[in-house]
């Protein structure tokens, strides 16, 4: 007897059972003799679990029925989930390594710390990868948990001085904001993706290829992320993970994207010529400004090589941001300043509000006008070389138009994102102050000039073109149609009078040819034997061109930048050794019995005599004689010495202490810093690049290492211009470091034309200098 199936599930049942062994449902049984027929059971649909079992004998799925299929963004995710994800690793691991070289260049420097190194490599690695990661949208901010850190307590180190401000810092909190966008990072990483994509795109990767290297190297910035935020000595560095990586899946995806879907975008652009303009004009303003910038950055990092007291670290930093140097210089050239705002108290800027800019005309004043002349040619070099561009490269006035404008577009863009801001609240490493500040380019000017120049050069490019011989895009002939090529288009001729039948049999009848479209090149029959002239002649102006660039560079690059270097040098090694003993005088002291100034003092690492008695080697008298019209203080910071009758103890903040009169600009400072982990040498070498950098035509006198009482020591002695009265003045700065570690600066100020009466207390104050015994 064959064997029963189950009508619902179609599970094969042993003879005689009732009931299904699968589904448990009732099994019917073969009707007998008299026995009633039941009723017949209505379709049911397949239990849950069973949509894709075979379908059972006798069953039939109910109408309307049909499997679940997932939708095309699903099968698009599943289709790149189940790719080549070995492939795509490759590919990531080309701009993720990129990143990681250039951490690990820019952490090998010490950056000055000496033999007491505080922040180690691993520390300055993941400080420049936070540093790094701002060329993908990230951040960089520093907090600093006060009394705790000895960063976050801040300490410069000096008696604190006009030159760089009032700051031996803040207790509590305090942080500060860098924004910046180094576009070396950008630039470079995006080269890296599309060397990637290529490798890529030439193992057949489409789409789904690109969502797999975008998410592995977003993953790869998201990790390097967390990973660059370390905390050192009670500051932290925060360097916004999740906006790097944002940034870097945007980037990524575009670039990935554009390459991977290369021959799909060709297609559809080959149906639609403007929107195949368009681009065509957008890659022509892409080489232009690539260009123009490098030529710029080349000179703008020049040029920044030869100011005082850059070193290799310094210009290892600058790496970074040449194309935003390169932008700035470009803008300079065309006459858009870079300006600078100040809002709020910075120790490097002064306190209030304060705005200005570097152009032209301050070029001409800090250099002469033939820098001036070398700003503009350069500038004349990139206008022309952007009109040029377009008119080689497009094939009617509308394409030039729309190329000179994405030029212009992207310098704007640009120009916007190549700028510097810093918000400081408190004292964190040295650097002190409360507010904002920002140096960046003017886009308000840059539009405005940018306008001027690209506009110009689009429209004289073209005449200049054929004046040379090498017409535009527009009157370029088509390959394969010229003399001594066949076939030749038929010259159009008007209808003739006479009758068609006069017409002889044996002509040949004209060949339709389509419209000439310059962007299409129509070849006949002779496309062989021309195919190669063409592409000669074609490679011919790509020579020409480039030697007209490297002319650009050597013409408009070589000027400024020589100009710059043949400007009068401010180095260490050439300050006259007359200028540092100017106002140096014997201490006014009236004890009998005070030492000697020694006549060898120790060498400084700088080799600037010190000749005064301040940079000498003398024993602590005994019992300093004040001379008349002083008295002696005894202050509560551990210290004596004297000052003048009509002076007295004004202030004290931010470990400085101030002596000063009621009138006149005169004043002693005192900085007392506990547990000083420097030299006063190498924090007066520090405090030297900052004024340099922020004090208008600052001039060192003397620096160098000395002995104070016995004691290590240092001192510092120059002349700066007041930027709001434009007097010139004079301030020096004697530090030392005693038995206990702590760091005395002593420091005054005053305006040049009085400095003889200043510098006569200063050496007081230093004679009859005494520590206090405070125990």
């Amino acid at each position: 007897m064959p064997p029963s199936y189950c009508p619902h599930c179609g599970t094969a049942a042993p003879e005689g059972a009732r009931f299904c062994m699968k589904c448990g449902r009732e099994q019917p049984t073969a009707a007998g003799a008299g026995d009633p027929v039941p009723p017949a059971l209505p379709p049911m649909a397949p239990p849950p679990g069973h949509a894709h079992r075979p379908t059972p004998p006798g069953y039939a799925p109910p109408p309307g029925y049909a499997p679940v299929r997932p939708s095309p963004a699903g099968e698009f995710l599943g289709r790149a989930m189940r790719g080549d994800w070995a492939g795509s690793l490759k590919a990531a691991a080309w701009p993720t390594g990129l990143i990681l070289a250039l951490a690990v260049a820019l952490a090998i420097p010490s950056y000055g710390q000496g033999d007491d190194v505080v922040v180690g490599w691993s520390d300055r690695l993941r400080i420049a990868l936070a540093m790094l990661l701002q060329a993908f949208g990230g951040g960089f901010e520093v907090r600093a948990a006060g009394p705790g850190s000895p960063y976050g307590s801040g300490s410069d180190g000096s008696g604190g001085s006009d030159a760089f401000g009032s700051g031996y810092g803040t207790t509590g909190q305090a942080g500060a904001t860098l924004s910046l966008v180094p576009l070396t990072v950008t630039v470079l990483w995006v080269g890296a993706l599309l060397l990637a994509s290529r490798a890529a795109r030439k193992q057949g990767g489409g789409m789904e290829a690109a969502v797999r290297i975008s998410a592995l190297v977003t993953g790869a910035i998201l990790v390097l992320g967390l990973f660059a935020q370390p905390d050192i000595a009670g500051v932290s560095v925060s360097s916004s993970p999740l906006l790097a990586a944002l940034g870097a899946l945007v980037l990524s995806l575009l670039v990935t994207g554009g390459v991977l879907q290369q021959d799909a975008a060709a297609q559809w652009l080959a149906q639609r010529p403007a929107a195949h303009a368009v681009v065509r004009a957008t890659g022509t303003a892409v080489r232009a400004l690539g260009a123009v910038v490098a030529l710029c950055a080349l000179i703008g990092f020049i040029a920044y090589a030869d100011v005082d007291g850059v070193d290799g670290t310094a210009m290892l930093l600058a790496l970074p941001m040449l194309p935003n140097i390169g932008l700035a210089v470009l803008g300079v050239s065309w006459g858009a300043p870079v300006e600078y705002d100040v809002r709020g108290e910075f120790g490097w800027f002064g306190s209030g509000m304060e705005h200005g800019g570097f152009g032209l005309s301050e070029l001409g004043d800090a250099v002469n006008g033939w820098a001036v002349t070398g700003a503009v040619l350069t500038g004349v070099v990139c206008a022309l070389y952007a009109g040029v561009s377009a008119a080689r490269r497009s094939v009617d006035r509308r394409e030039q138009a729309i190329a000179g404008g994405l030029f212009l577009g992207l310098y704007l863009l640009l120009t916007g994102l190549s700028g510097v801001s810093a918000e400081l609240a408190g004292d964190v490493a040295g650097v002190g102050g409360q507010g904002m500040a920002e140096i960046a380019p003017s886009v308000p000017d840059a539009l405005l000039f940018g306008l001027l120049w690209v506009g110009g050069a689009v429209l004289v490019a073209p005449h200049l073109l054929r004046l040379v011989g090498r017409p535009a895009g527009t009157t370029a002939p088509a390959p394969g149609w010229g003399p001594g090529t066949q076939p030749q288009p038929p010259a159009w001729n008007p209808p003739a009078q006479t009758p068609p039948t006069t017409v002889p049999t044996a002509t040949p009848q004209p060949t339709p040819y389509p419209p000439y479209d310059p962007r299409t090149v129509h070849l006949g029959p002779a496309a062989a034997t021309t195919a190669a002239a063409a592409t000669a002649a074609r490679r011919r102006p790509v020579v020409v061109w480039s030697v007209t660039l490297v002319a650009a560079v050597v013409l408009g690059g070589g000027v400024t930048a020589g100009v710059l270097f043949l400007k009068s040098d401010k180095s260490d090694d050439q300050q006259p050794p007359a200028a540092a003993a100017e106002d140096d005088k014997p201490a006014a002291s009236g004890s009998s019995d005070s030492a000697p100034p020694e006549a060898d003092p120790t060498p400084s690492p700088t080799s600037v005599p010190t000749t005064s008695p301040t940079a000498s080697a003398t024993a602590p008298p005994a019992a300093p004689t004040v001379p008349g019209g002083y008295r002696m203080v005894s202050d509560s910071a551990g210290f004596s010495f004297a000052v003048p009758v009509q002076w007295d103890r004004e202030s004290e903040k931010n470990h400085q202490i101030t002596y000063a009169g009621s009138t006149g600009r005169a004043e002693l400072k005192v900085g007392v810093i506990r547990n000083a982990p420097y030299t006063s040498y190498e924090n007066f070498r520090n405090l030297e690049r900052i004024a340099d950098a922020n004090q208008k035509n600052y001039r060192r006198l003397q620096l160098g290492a000395n002995t104070f009482q016995g004691l290590q020591g240092a001192i510092w002695e120059y002349t700066y211009e007041d930027k709001q009265s434009g007097e010139t003045i004079h301030a020096i700065d004697q530090s030392y470091i005693a038995d206990d570690g702590t760091e005395y600066a002593i420091y005054t100020t005053e305006r040049d034309r009085y400095w003889s009466d200043a510098r006569q207390i200063f050496d007081t104050a230093l004679s009859t200098w005494m520590l206090n015994d405070l125990d």
